[in-house]
């Protein structure tokens, strides 16, 4: 039964985090439109997207700074894989996702300033805002009860699998036929 709770939490996290995503997305044109730079040739679009990834890189600094801190402790100034600290594995563990999210969000960040309409590159800060939020609850959850990071990471997650999707789905009908 305890596992079937935890499901449960999980969803649900999962749910909210979705129904987040959603309302941000459509309203990404309104809250972020100012930051869509004028101009619209390849070098603008890239140099947008690669300045949005400036996000994850703070979150990820965030993380490695804690993790910096934190091995300095008698317990883990070794380097210990295992460390006896529980708040630094779980920088440790942060990181380690964040690491991962990060390379997957620019991928399909600068997938969309490459292939998609002018006006849709508001979702780029949409993304990187959400991104960074995603990232913080992630870590207060893992810290809190590490089933609560689902939210976290639902937020930081699904935005990128639905760019990706977009860009699969463009992809494929741009060499379909």
């Amino acid at each position: 039964m305890e596992f079937r709770r935890k499901q449960l939490l999980v969803v649900a996290q999962s749910a909210a985090a979705a129904m987040v995503v959603v309302a941000i997305g459509w309203h990404a044109s309104s809250l972020f439109a100012a930051t869509v730079p004028p101009a619209d040739d390849l070098a603008t679009r890239l140099a947008f997207a690669v300045r949005w990834l400036l996000a994850p890189g703070c979150t990820l600094l965030a993380g490695v700074q804690v993790a910096a801190g934190r091995g300095l402790h008698p317990d883990a100034i070794d380097g210990t894989p295992t460390p006896k600290s529980h708040a630094l594995e779980i920088a440790l563990r942060y990181n380690r996702n964040t690491v991962e999210q990060t390379l997957l969000a620019a991928i399909a960040w600068l997938g969309l300033a490459v292939s998609a309409p002018h006006a849709a590159l508001a979702f780029v800060p949409a993304m990187a805002a959400l991104f960074v939020v995603g990232r913080v609850a992630f870590w207060i959850g893992y810290l809190v009860y590490p089933i609560a990071r689902a939210f976290g990471m639902a937020l930081t997650a699904l935005p990128t699998i639905a760019a990706d999707a977009w860009l699969v789905a463009h992809w494929l009908g741009a060499h379909a036929g």
